[in-house]
């Protein structure tokens, strides 16, 4: 019997308005009933409260301002002047300046939809009524995370929740399930933990099936709004975020576990290659940790303007312009709102000492390219390099009995291969012009042309660990060559 896996998050098409987000309810005055109605009310007393006080209320109370809902809007269709909301999942929040975590997949729709064209914005939805904006920091669609920012004001503070183990959790101890499910704002339900290191293979937004491992299973009641929702012990501790459902049974539903979201948030969500930022967004080419409460820098890509500037592993980054960096957070907030690629001064500590560094920022899509492939590319288009873009465009489709060809608008040429790269160990050279990329499909391989900077560093994101083939010409030889493009860990050029 096949199972149906369908992760919770919920598309819907509502108007934006008082529809849009449940209102909240006010506390009333205690109505009176006649005199000699039948309906009279007991008041409860005191005793009656703590009898009614069961440890899964507790629970609720201590976590349940921590819960959010998220509503995503489509900035690109409206209904009566306002935005149509067409998404909407849950979410959690981490720390009092308002980072949330949630699934990769709930706010997958604003990821996809950037590349298309379609504008959604973020709209987060407080239990005490607030709503605020919220910006996407960084995703991890393998592990199915994301962190978002939510816009505060002034001096305005959430409630974070409090974080707990789940290594020690045992199979049928009391979970509890908060989240938004069918747009429904805070709901709690509440069951057992069904089995811990479950594996479910699932299709995601982006049409790619994902195998999620070591999931936490319970019978507590999730739906669809669900995803990114929290999971909670009998103590009111977060031990998981809710992210898949059963759609073949009732009550089966699946958790990441929070120790290994935590060991995500380290080694991916922080990462600058999981950053979410335009290609032309600055990058500095470098990445931090937390050593001892101190935000330690641990790697630099080489010939990246971090390592261009001098900085070294193990300097302690202190500031980012003038803004102080206490955590690694702060680094993800700072360089999420950098604006431009101009000189940036950085304060590093080293050797007990203030040194202060400018650095110069490149693209992201340059970085991108370097960090993956060890190499840097120019495009050359075709108004002031027709005769390359012309051979690079005759060479691509040489032997295909094409009568007629679309000349390339732009070829991308290799200017610089750095020392045991990627690039270097698959034979990539100085010079060499990227054609296209080979990739298999259902009725055998198929050429795709490359012609952009911003698509080849799309596809080294996207192709992280994995494996490219290339087509490259070199002179007036056509060459094909696979190379592996560096992951998130590992060794840094």
């Amino acid at each position: 019997m096949r199972t149906t896996i369908l992760l919770l998050s919920f598309v819907t098409t509502l108007a934006l308005g008082t529809a849009f987000l449940p209102a909240q309810t006010k506390p009333s005055a205690k109505p009176l009933v006649e005199r000699n109605s039948p309906l009279q009310v007991v008041e409860p007393d005191a005793e009656d409260r703590a009898l009614r006080m069961t440890p899964v209320v507790r629970a609720v109370q201590r976590a349940a301002d921590s819960v959010v809902s998220i509503y995503l809007q489509n900035q690109n269709q409206l209904a009566r002047r306002q935005p149509i909301t067409q998404g909407q999942g849950s979410g959690v929040i981490l720390d009092a300046s308002g980072l949330i975590i949630t699934n990769w997949h709930v706010v997958a729709p604003v990821l996809l939809g950037a590349r298309q064209g379609i504008k959604y914005g973020v709209v987060i939805k407080l239990r005490d009524g607030r709503e605020r904006r919220a910006n996407i920091l960084s995703s991890s669609p393998t592990r199915d995370l994301a962190l978002l920012q939510l816009e505060l004001k002034g001096n305005e503070r959430v409630k974070p929740i409090e974080i707990g183990r789940s290594s020690d959790l045992m199979i049928g101890e009391t979970v509890i399930a908060i989240g938004n499910p069918q747009g429904h704002a805070n709901t709690v339900t509440s069951g057992v933990l069904s089995a811990k290191g479950r594996s479910i293979k699932v299709r995601a937004p982006d049409n790619v099936v994902r195998k999620y491992a070591d999931l936490l299973q319970t019978d507590a009641a999730i739906n669809q709004g669900n995803s990114g929702g929290a999971l909670l012990d009998i103590t009111g501790r977060l031990i998981g975020i809710n992210n898949a459902m059963s759609a073949n049974a009732e009550n089966i539903g699946f958790a990441i576990p929070m120790d290994i979201v935590r060991e995500q948030f380290q080694k991916e969500l922080l990462r600058s290659t999981s950053f979410v930022a335009s290609a032309t967004a600055p990058w500095l080419g470098f990445e931090v940790a937390d050593r001892d409460g101190k935000v330690i820098i641990n790697e630099i890509v080489a010939g990246g303007p971090a390592a261009a500037a001098g900085i070294r592993a193990g300097d302690h980054l202190v500031k980012i312009g003038e803004q102080e960096v206490h955590s690694p957070i702060d680094y993800l907030r700072f360089v999420y709102a950098l604006a431009s690629t101009r000189s940036l001064p950085l304060t590093v500590q080293r050797d007990g000492r203030a040194v202060r560094i400018n650095t110069r920022p490149i693209p992201r899509y340059e970085g991108t390219v370097l960090a993956g492939m060890g190499t840097r590319v120019t495009q050359l288009d075709v108004g002031s390099h027709e005769r390359i873009v012309r051979a690079a465009t005759e060479a691509f489709y040489r032997g295909s009995n094409y009568r007629r060809v679309t000349l390339f608008r732009s070829v991308l040429r290799l200017d610089e291969v750095l020392p045991d790269s990627a690039s270097h160990v698959t034979g990539l050279e100085k010079g060499d012009l990227i054609l296209g990329i080979i990739v298999a499909g259902r009725f055998g391989d198929r050429e795709l042309p490359m012609q952009t900077s911003v698509d080849l560093a799309r596809l080294v994101e996207e192709q992280r660990g994995k494996k490219i083939r290339f087509i490259i010409l070199r002179g007036d030889r056509d060459l094909v060559g696979t190379l592996t493009v560096r992951g998130a860990t590992g060794k840094r050029y």
